[in-house]
């Protein structure tokens, strides 16, 4: 019964026509895998009683999709709901629409429950039965929410949405702000039936976004992000908040308080050099990532510091007050620092939303260097590769600021490779030795990659690292020099030294041979594609490359 009365208080009674209709779309649609007709985004601030400051949140979809082929049943079949954070589940409901107008509905049983699935928390998920080409699902579902004053809805989807429709309802009695992205509309403002106000947008004909090379597709779709609350929505005051709780819980963080935890590290740390910062904060690093386990997801034990040294174990959040504790208590300076995966999020100083907030970092400006503390293998570094060029704010004790993370310049980024190629012209089998060196970020990623498989599957690294593209590879030798993750804090390069033979270099034609040198420098990126590009060029990072291939031409040949 209350289930009922929530529905007609909030969603107006929002739901399908019970008779369902087949829609009629374009023969230019019909050749898609598969378009939706319409997708509603249906976001409801709910205050029952007036004056005891409760707000209920409430998120409806409702969807209508077109399937025209195989490829389009792949693309749509399963639907996945996610429920991080969500209170309750009001309704869920499907149904398949054909042509002939059968129509054959979800059976609720078949409703499943995933768990944390890629850390992304737990989701209801369902699959649609019966579904064939030329058929049309249509789903709508409603979810109670933990209250949340901000929140974003991403209309641009991997297939063709012909018309999506986002509407926020709230009480007079809250504030609020919208950001429009990537050519989402402005919203209109009205107000409705029970002093409320809507907020609503209508975008038609979204193109599928396009996922290409060397881009941000994510980070390029059309959305709207919100804000809406009791309190203000100033953007200046929600990032004054965020600074004072940032200086309270990291950069004040009173080490003399955890004497265990600065105990163990004096102890853990007595025979390591510390003679400058960079030492120091490497060795605090190799401490805590040696010591203490991280744990995906949310546990409220887990971020509070002494539960977190007695159990040795910790969130993302709660390995950041480890840190932020040793590093106070080496007195180091540093800031603190919060942006977006730039491939995901642009970075938004001028809005202040949880997309901005995804990616936490130290920052040590003597150095001119940063700490990732929820990655096992960090040590004093650039800034990952997910952060540089975008904005951030960076935070220390006197206050914030916004910055730009700088892009690592092309010269700190080397691939230097001296091959030499020689011929037994008896076997036809060439042999292959280099000299490889790597400096910057592609240094920083085969280091990891050294410590994880050479005790695990030491030719897969081989391979990848030296002969990608080379299925026939026999290697003769291999030696790895620098390998130790702290040698990335003054870019000391990574030295490889291997030699190999392969047929596969070699093409027999008649009495001479073809030899095909250039596949020694391994599989290439390549931008060529069918269809017109959609989404600008974003490298990972500037590099340079310093290939020298020498070929030594066998007695008798030219």
């Amino acid at each position: 019964m209350s289930c009922c009365i929530a529905n007609a208080q909030l969603y107006k009674h929002h739901d399908w026509d019970e008779q369902a209709t087949y829609i009629e779309i374009t023969e230019d649609d019909k050749k898609l895998p598969s378009v939706a007709i319409k997708e509603k985004y249906l976001i409801q601030y709910y205050a029952p009683f007036l004056g005891n400051g409760t707000i209920k949140l409430f998120e409806t979809k409702h969807s209508i999709i077109q399937i025209n082929n195989e490829k389009g049943i792949n693309q749509q079949n399963r639907v996945y709901i996610p429920t991080r954070n969500v209170r309750k589940v009001i309704d869920i409901k499907a149904r398949v629409i054909q042509s002939d107008g059968t129509v054959k509905n979800l059976d609720k049983n078949t409703i499943k429950e995933l768990e944390n699935v890629k850390d992304y928390g737990n989701f209801k998920i369902f699959a649609f039965q019966g579904v064939t080409a030329n058929s049309q699902l249509e789903f709508i579902y409603t979810l109670e929410r933990n209250p949340s004053s901000l929140g974003f809805v991403i209309v641009q989807k991997k297939y063709k949405v012909k018309e999506a429709e986002v509407i926020i309802r709230k009480p007079f009695s809250l504030s609020y702000r919208i950001q429009e992205y990537n050519g989402f509309p402005k919203m209109q403002t009205e107000k409705v039936e029970g002093n409320k106000q809507a907020l609503t947008a209508t975008i038609n004909d979204i193109e599928a976004m396009t996922d290409e090379a060397m881009a941000s597709p994510e980070a390029s779709r059309i959305k709207v992000a919100y804000q809406v609350s009791a309190g203000s929505t100033s953007n200046i005051e929600r990032w004054n908040n965020l600074t004072t709780n940032i200086q309270k819980n990291h950069i004040t963080q009173k080490p003399k308080k955890i004497k265990a935890l600065i105990s163990d590290y004096t102890k853990y740390t007595s025979n390591k050099p510390r003679e400058n910062n960079t030492q120091i904060i490497n060795n605090i690093c190799e401490y805590v990532h040696t010591n203490y386990n991280m744990v995906k997801g949310y546990d409220e034990n887990l971020s509070d510091l002494r539960y977190i040294i007695t159990k040795k174990k910790a969130t993302e959040s709660g390995i950041i007050k480890v840190f932020s504790c040793l590093f106070n208590h080496e007195n180091l300076y540093y800031e603190f620092v919060l942006t977006s995966d730039r491939f995901n999020h642009k970075f938004d100083p001028d809005f202040y939303s949880n997309l901005n907030l995804q990616t936490a970092l130290f920052y040590f400006e003597d150095e001119n260097k940063y700490i990732d503390p929820s990655n096992v293998n960090s040590r004093l570094n650039f800034a990952p590769t997910s952060a540089i060029s975008n904005n951030a704010i960076f935070i220390n004790n006197l206050g914030r600021r916004f910055k730009t993370i700088e892009i690592p310049e092309a010269s700190e980024n080397v691939i230097k490779r001296d091959f030499n190629i020689k011929i037994n012209t008896e076997s036809l089998l060439p042999t292959v030795t280099c000299k490889h060196e790597l400096t910057g970020y592609r240094g920083t990623y085969l280091r990891r990659s050294y410590k994880y498989y050479k005790n695990k599957d030491f030719n897969t690294f081989k391979n990848f690292t030296a002969v990608s593209g080379i299925d026939d590879a026999e290697f003769l030798t291999f030696k790895v020099e620098n390998e130790n993750l702290k040698l990335v804090s003054n870019n000391t390069p990574l030295k490889l030294d291997y030699s190999y033979t392969t047929e596969s270099l070699i093409e027999e034609l008649s009495d001479d041979f073809i030899l095909n040198f250039g596949k020694v420098i391994g599989t290439q990126s390549e931008f060529y594609q069918e269809e017109k590009r959609v989404n600008p060029v974003e490298l990972f990072s500037l590099i340079t490359y310093k290939y020298k291939i020498i070929i030594q031409i066998p007695e008798g040949y030219t």
